[in-house]
């Protein structure tokens, strides 16, 4: 069996039973620590590892229960969120029997509705990508087709954006997936640049988070308004900025960005 361990996070509002029972959630093959990191101190919640991670998981989590297999794990939880590597979906729900009553949820990238609906049998299938700044509550995140049991438990992570095809759900894993985690080597990338310019690094590296972190927080306060107007108001004509996009323009530094996230749709699409 696949899954390393399944959490069964439970939060009760006021004291009725019903909505705490409501609450429990499940987790297969969680290897990712976005997860865990995000609920680690809530509670209470039930841990259920293999009998060798059994101590140091149920330790990360004082209030848990331990349970000895997965089935027991997921048995009454409403949702269950599946979080293995593409190819082991199947087998870490292999000899597992879920109700028609329950979500199951893959936030594994690629893998379709379809290949879910077959291995979760009567249950409710569902996509999400939330990325790993889901851990300080800071991700998009994805999920196909939008269900209420589902957004419940992801919109602890982030704002929950509700996807209607696969192909949109395959654009919106490359954009949030994949240019997520391609930003940190751009990043790498300036503050290395700044460094070799005299700045001390720890000062590069801070007024490169700043910089891109107060233009995403410009773009939110003026959510209406386009980015390529934003973009004007701030290229004054014959400026610094207008010099290093042309630069950037004709090095092919946009297009570059559109072909990478292409070729990752396309990674997508052929089942990875």
């Amino acid at each position: 069996m696949i899954c390393n361990y399944k959490i069964d996070y439970r939060k009760q509002i006021g004291n009725d039973a019903d909505s705490l029972h409501n609450r429990r959630w499940a987790f297969c093959g969680v290897s990712r620590r976005r997860f865990r990191e995000r609920w680690r101190n809530d509670g209470p919640a039930a841990v259920f590892p293999h009998a060798q991670r059994r101590e140091r998981v149920a330790a990360r989590h004082p209030r848990a229960a331990v349970f000895d297999t997965p089935q027991e794990a997921i048995a009454g939880a409403s949702v269950v969120i599946v979080a293995t590597r593409p190819a082991d979906v199947e087998a870490a729900l292999a000899g597992l029997t879920f109700s028609t009553d329950q979500v199951v949820v893959s936030v594994a990238a690629g893998v379709t509705l379809e290949r879910l609906q077959r291995v979760v049998g009567g249950a409710t299938a569902v996509r999400a990508l939330p990325v790993a700044c889901a851990a300080i509550n800071k991700s998009p995140v994805l999920l196909m087709p939008d269900n209420a049991a589902a957004r419940n438990v992801l919109e602890q992570f982030g704002r929950v954006h509700a996807l209607r095809t696969e192909d949109q759900f395959e654009a919106a894993t490359a954009l949030v997936g994949a240019f997520y985690a391609m930003m940190f080597p751009l990043m790498d990338h300036l503050a290395a640049w700044s460094a070799t310019q005299g700045l001390d690094g720890a000062m590069a590296r801070a007024l490169v988070v700043e910089t891109i972190g107060g233009a995403s927080a410009m773009a939110e306060h003026d959510r209406t308004v386009p980015f390529q107007d934003i973009w004007a108001s701030l290229a004054v004509p014959g400026g610094i900025s207008e010099r290093g996009m042309e630069e950037v323009e004709r090095a092919g530094g946009l297009a570059a960005w559109s072909g990478a996230l292409d070729a990752v749709v396309r990674k997508l699409k052929s089942g990875l």
